[in-house]
This record gives structure tokens, sequence and C-alpha cells, in this order.
């Protein structure tokens, strides 16, 4: 991070400033006190479980040059005190000012799947080729987006900017703060439906992004996505497309999938006009393409050539916890506890039966978040195809999970292979218990559920 002074974070959140001096210049902002470094900014923020205005006085004892406050506080020590009306909006306002000393060109990516890796793999291609920021894990609310901010610096080409939302008006204030000029929304499904209610409200709040983009700029929509489609005569800037129709300014063709026991493998034809080239990617999930034309869309328009973006991708190493292929002496277990949504299930689990067909199949499922009164339904519909599906055992972890073992046994899955759990510690027992060598074990739950914490206990 550039060094900002004092006196242009007191102009730039439209702060007070109640202790301290004005002069002097921070080198850092921070919102944790366990890791804050000396001469950064402090800022307090309040949570559902925290408050950080309690841990101001550990923020300087640790070196912060100045604290932004909501509450009034006194401190010996005559540190810089800078008080708003609202610690998350002076954080938000801070990144937008610094975002507006440098010239990047900035890329929002959002989408109710993939959004993570695509972010990841656009961040790769750009890479080959220019210098590049890109949100660090999934920083991709209105608290991490921020942060990633600061780490631009004057020689930083590209911003690639991932954006979450679970709340109406989130999308837009994320794209307020960072001025994108380029947008990706990967596709629209069943997420956050306690908060959005309908599919509808979802493609909306993910339009946001389109609508903050200026008039010359530029979205990558997914052509195969039907509600993506329906929006195309409503968007004023300039459209590309990514997907498998033949209309589409991106598309993947030619897709092949290795035979289970080779090296995990998605072999497919990029088509750009009349250029063609041919593609790896080494992972389990065909949606996996979808996540690669959707960063091909992107750094195509900056000059990345197609064979240069074939080599990039086919080294490209995919996040922790998605479809991570981990192997407990002759079983093999297939880590997708990232999170999980009823889109994504369904995806996950079409993939896991078809890369395993001749295995025992066992599937570890938890909760899926956020769903609100559709919740019950949407389990149900899961616990369905499970029962329909050739997959020996299911064991789920959660409340709501439990609707799925239910479905699946009233779909016709043999009753005695069907376990409900709350507790991981107990279900990773009851799995150990189930294994035999060659089995295949799918785990998928929702973040919050944590559920690699069940291979942990295997392993134990």
């Amino acid at each position: 991070m550039e060094r900002l002074t004092i006196k242009e974070i007191i102009r730039a959140v439209r702060g007070k400033l109640i202790c301290g001096s004005q002069r002097g210049e921070i080198s850092g902002v921070s919102i944790d006190s366990r890791t804050i470094k000396k001469g950064e900014i402090f800022f307090a923020l309040k949570g559902e479980r925290f408050d950080g205005h309690d841990f101001l006085q550990g923020a300087i004892d640790k070196g912060a040059k100045a604290v932004v406050v909501s509450k009034k506080k006194k401190f010996a020590a005559k540190i810089a005190t800078i008080n708003v009306a609202h610690t998350l909006t002076a954080l938000q306002e801070l990144a937008k000012f610094y975002r507006q000393k440098f010239n990047p060109v900035v890329v929002g990516v959002t989408g109710s799947n993939g959004k993570t890796t695509a972010k990841d793999m656009l961040k790769s291609l750009l890479s080959s080729k220019y210098r590049v920021v890109a949100t660090p894990g999934n920083y991709n609310n209105i608290v991490g987006l921020p942060l990633t901010l600061f780490e631009i610096s004057p020689e930083t080409e590209f911003l690639v900017l991932e954006m979450g939302a679970n709340h109406a008006g989130e999308i837009k204030r994320l794209a307020e703060i960072s001025l994108p000029q380029m947008g990706v929304i990967t596709n629209i499904g069943a997420t956050h439906l306690q908060f959005f209610r309908c599919i509808s409200n979802v493609l909306s709040a993910k339009m946001e992004l389109v609508q903050l983009l200026p008039r010359q700029g530029k979205i990558v929509l997914n052509i195969d996505d039907s509600h993506l489609r329906s929006q195309f005569k409503k968007i004023k800037q300039k459209i590309i497309t990514f997907g498998t129709n033949p209309q589409a300014d991106v598309r993947a063709s030619n897709v092949v999938v290795n035979s289970p026991g080779e090296k995990e493998k998605l072999s497919f034809t990029i088509n750009v006009g009349r250029d063609r080239e041919e593609f790896n990617l080494y992972c389990i999930g065909r949606y996996n393409i979808y996540n690669a034309l959707a960063a091909i869309s992107v750094a195509k328009e900056f000059g990345v050539s197609l064979s240069l973006m074939a080599d990039v991708l086919g080294k490209f190493k995919f996040p922790k916890l998605r479809m991570e292929k981990l192997k407990y002496g002759e079983v093999t277990i297939v880590n997708d506890a990232y999170n999980a949504n009823p889109t994504s299930v369904k995806a996950v689990l079409s993939e896991f039966i078809s890369s395993f067909p001749s295995q025992r199949k066992i599937v570890i499922l938890g909760d899926m978040l956020e769903l609100g009164r559709m919740s019950r339904k949407f389990h149900q519909e899961i616990g369905k195809i499970v029962a329909t599906s050739p997959i020996y055992s299911l064991i789920t972890i959660g409340e709501d999970a439990q609707f799925i073992a239910q479905a699946a046994g009233k779909w016709g899955m043999e009753r005695n292979n069907i376990f409900s759990f709350k507790d991981k510690k107990v279900a990773s027992r009851k799995l150990k218990e189930l294994l035999k060598p060659k089995d295949a074990v799918l785990i998928k739950g929702s973040r919050k559920i944590g559920l690699e914490e069940v291979i942990k206990y295997l392993f134990r």
C-alpha cells in the first residue's frame, strides 16, 4: 500500500479528529488487532459477535498510528483518533478514495457459482502479461473487497475483484467502491434465497454490476444461462458471451472427460471466431469449463493469446475444498466442502457419479444454508437425486440435511444405508465403519457447516 496522510484520511471518510494530530502518515489498513502492524490505521468494525472498539487498546499497543471509531474513547496515548458515524462505511469510503489514486483496469466477477475459480483463473491468465492484484481467497464482501483495494500500487495494471452478495444492493455498493470497467457474471442459481426470496431477485442482484459499469464498459455473460439471456436486450454495454451455444463469442466444443483411472483431465476446444485452440484442465467437474470460458473471454480482450492461455490453464492449481481429490488408503475422497447450494450440489453429484462409475459410492452432504422457506423443498430434491442414482450410502450432517435423508428413503434408497447426524465427529466414525477398499466418497456442504472436519477426524 502507498502511504496516506492522516489529513487525507479524515477528509476521505468525512470524519472528525477527536484526539491526537492530523500530521503523519499511515502505511497500511487493518481491522484485526491481532495482526495489525506498526504504522497502520485500525478501523473498529462492529460485527454480530464482536465489536472492534473492545480491541482498540490492543491495536494501539501493537503500534497503530491512528484509529477510526464510532464510539468516543479515551486512551493514555494521544493517538490520532477519527470519529465517524459508521466505521464500515468509513472503511469503504477510504478504499474508494485510495482506488481513485490509481488507474488499473478493474474487472468485477460475480455469479451464483464458480466465481472464485473463475476469478483465480482470470488472475492467472492476465498475470502472464500484466501486473495483477486480485481478491485473495473469497474476500468478496463489503469488508473483504475494500481491504483488497489497499493492495493496489502504481505498478498495478489489472485489478480482478470477486463480488459476492446475499442481500440486494451489496454488489452495487462493491461496484461503487471499486469502479469496474468490465464485469463477468458466471451464472444464476438458487443461492441465498433466505434473503433474496426468489431467483429473479438473485438475478437482479447480480445485474447491479452491469448497472454500475460505464456506458463504454464490457460485460461477459454465460449465454447458456437462460436467466442471463433474458437480460441481453436490456444491456447498453458491449456484451461478450461464452458457453457451448454456437452463437457464443467464446465457445467450447469437443469436450472429452478422461476415463477413470487416468489423471482427471477435461479436454476441450476453444473457438473464438476462426481461431481454435485445444485446452486441458486437470480436475473433476465439467462445469469448470464454464469458469475457464469466463476467464478466457476477459483475457482475450486484453491481448492474451489462446495458445498462452492454454499453457497457463494447463498448469492451473484449483482452490482447495473444490473437488479436491484425496486418498485414504485405497479410498478416494472428493472434498467439495467449500460451499453448497441446490445448483452446485446437483452439478457435483452428477460429476462425482460419472467420474467413478465402477466404484461403490458414499455421499456425505451437509446443510445448504440461506434457502429460507424453500429450504426443505430443495433438500428433498437432492434426496430424490441421491436415491435415484447409483449411490451405496448417504450420510447427512445438519438440521436441514436430514430432509435429504428422509427424501432418499422415501424414493427407495435402502434405509439401512442412510444415516443422519448433527455431530461431524460421529459422522466421521460412521464413515470409517462403512469404508471398503476402492470406495469413492463425496463431501459437500455449505461453508459454515465446515464438512472438511469430517476428513480431519477420519485421518486422526
